[in-house]
Parts: structure tokens; sequence; C-alpha cells
């Protein structure tokens, strides 16, 4: 077993758009209807979930469910060397502009890596809320072929039990296939991600704060996509059926929800799903474009 580490770093290099990544990529979609209560406390990091200019209703955005994604990420190449990464797209949500019009984008609301100086670059270039976490993979080599445990901790040493946990079965019985996140645009899909400002975090050199929107692109794609099973069982015990979850509800009202809990990692979640990995990826980031809302 390896536990990826969060180094102290400081001075930290500067690595302005565009990056292109190289990855291995573990990716679970799932689908939520527009009624659907978004579980705050999964889907943001408490840095971002206490501030409102990221995460209010109000200011950011009613969420209308649709197709969201959880993704483990292990970059064997990019500007800010290697690390590891959980992203969450939780769907999309509405945003009102100046005149009344309603637009409909995706946002990573959550996402937590294993060192600083992509943390400080993904927060100053695209307003990507990196926070530091430290990872646990089973094995800990790279695993396409065999299954692999992944467990995501909150960055506090102290920390023993992970917030995120899943372990990842191939299919072995499958075909490879090609794969492109353009795709899903022939779907009606878009993949274009809006974020809003970053609240400033502690230290404010590294944890940086913004203050515009930013629409960026990211393109992701790979010669060799395979399906698997993921196994969401939690390893908290803490998190069992029937403890609720906290939602977001009109007015930003934050309440307890009664009925499934977390034993599934989000609320009312199955515990098996169909998932994929993607080989030898790459990602493209580009040049973000600011908006103003």
């Amino acid at each position: 077993m390896a536990i990826s580490t969060v180094l102290p770093e400081r001075s930290l290099p500067l690595a302005p758009p565009p990056w292109a990544l190289k990855a291995t990529v573990y990716v679970l979609s799932f689908y939520h209807s527009a009624s659907s209560t978004l579980p705050l406390d999964i889907v943001y990091d408490p840095l971002e979930l206490h501030a409102p200019s990221f995460s209010s209703e109000k200011e950011t955005g009613k969420y209308v469910g649709g197709l969201g994604f959880a993704q483990i990420v292990r970059y064997t190449e990019s500007p800010v060397g290697t690390y590891d990464e959980l992203a969450i797209l939780p769907g999309f949500f509405h945003i009102v502009g100046p005149d009344g019009s309603k637009k409909k984008d995706s946002r990573i609301t959550g996402i937590w890596v294993s060192q600083e100086t992509t943390l400080m670059n993904g927060r100053r270039n695209w307003n990507i809320p990196k926070n530091l976490a430290r990872f646990k993979f089973t094995p800990p080599e790279l695993a396409t072929t065999s299954p692999i445990k992944v467990e995501v901790f909150r960055a506090d040493p102290s920390s023993t039990r992970p917030f995120f946990s899943a372990t990842i079965h191939p299919i072995s019985y499958l075909p490879t296939f090609p794969m492109s996140s353009t795709w899903l645009s022939y779907l009606g899909i878009s993949t274009f991600i809006l974020q809003p400002p970053l609240p400033e975090g502690d230290p404010a050199d590294i944890v940086v704060g913004t203050k515009d929107w930013k629409r960026s692109y990211p393109i992701l794609k790979c010669k060799r996509a395979k399906m698997v099973w993921i196994d969401m069982k939690q390893a908290d015990e803490d998190r069992k059926r029937g403890e609720g979850a906290v939602g977001q509800q009109e007015g930003d009202a934050m309440v307890k929800k009664e009925g499934k809990g977390y034993e599934n990692w989000w609320p009312g979640m199955r515990r098996w799903h169909l998932g994929m990995i993607c080989e030898n990826a790459t990602l493209e980031l580009g040049e973000p474009e600011v908006v103003k809302e």
C-alpha cells in the first residue's frame, strides 16, 4: 500500500495555461434529476462550502442535476509534475445573467490534489477549487487490468478515515475502445465548465482567491478506454443508512434529509456502478475565458 505525500512547498513556480497532461483516469458517472438535493458536504471542500461567492445558490446559480462525474486521476506528466486528484462535477447549474437570460453550465465543485504547486496554479488559472488531500492506492502501482482500491483522506495527518473510497474492478472480457470528451457534444451535453470566483484560504499565497468567473473547455482523450465495475461502499463506519445528508434547498437553507445516508458515498446511491478507465489519457486545458456574470 502507498499513500501519496503532501509536500511542504513554498515559492511555488507559476505554470500559466495552456496545459497538456498525461494520466490514467478512473471515471464514475451518475445522473440526477433537476429536483435532486445537492449534498453540500460531499461535493464541496469546507473552504468553498462556507464561501457564498462560490457555493450560494443565490450568488452562483441553482443546481439542476443532469449528468455528473467523479474522477480519480493519476497524472504522470504535467507542467507541475506528477500528482493524484479527485474531481467532482455533480451536474449542471442554471446561471441567470444581468439581462435575465439563463445559461446552463457544468462546474467542478470540489477537487482534491496531492501537491501544492498544482493546487495554486489550478486555482489561479481556471478557478478550479483545488485543496490538499492524501491519496492511498492498494496496490500502489497503476492498475488497469486488476482491481485497485482508492481512498482519499483530508490533508491533516491526524485524519484516519477517508472521505471518499472506491474499489475499481476492470471487466476483462470487454474490448477496449477510443474515447474523447468532445463526443458528448453530439448528445447535446456541454463539456464547458463555468467556475465562480474562489475564496482565499490559508496560506493565501498558495490557496489563492480569485475575483472573476472563468469558463474553460477541458478535453480528455484516450485510445484505450475500458469498462469497469466500481464498488462505492465507503470505509467510514459512521456513515450508515438513515443518518441523512446536508442538502441545498431554496434560499440556501442547509437541512437534514431523512432516508438513505452515505454508505455508498452519495445519499441514495447504489453500491455498484459501471465506470470507465482511460489508459494513457491526454488532457488539454487551454486559456480560460473571463466571464462577467
